[in-house]
């Protein structure tokens, strides 16, 4: 009984999260993105989705929380540098990462309290 009210909640803080991804993607993320300039793979990503709906933009935020994150990787792939990374600012960073980082997990527990509920 717990799961499915686990999973009803998740879905509602995905649903809810839906609004502050929007106004993330299209307020915040062109500054976030100057920062980001000479990365390849924030480039390589802008130009791969470039013709999908909203111009790839909900792709694109996900990519620069995840170059936020671990930005060590990504310069040890040769796709980012960490200094780049360093000078955008925090509170941008927080808009970049809290948003993406809250529907992130509220898809992962939903996906796994049905699991849980289809085959127990």
């Amino acid at each position: 009984m717990a799961l499915e009210y686990i999973g009803m909640c998740a879905g509602a803080i995905m649903l809810l999260s839906f609004p502050l991804i929007a106004y993330v993607m299209f307020k915040k993320l062109d500054a976030a993105e100057r920062y980001l300039q000479f990365s390849t793979y924030i480039v390589g990503n802008r130009h791969t989705f470039r013709n999908t709906p909203f111009d790839g933009r909900p792709q694109r935020v996900l990519a620069m929380a995840t170059v936020i994150l671990i930005p060590r990787i990504f310069q040890w792939r040769r796709l980012a540098l960490v200094e780049d990374v360093e000078k955008i600012p925090r509170t941008l960073k927080y808009w970049m990462v809290i948003p993406s980082l809250l529907l992130l997990t509220s898809v992962t527990t939903m996906m796994i309290s049905s699991y849980f509920l289809y085959f127990y």
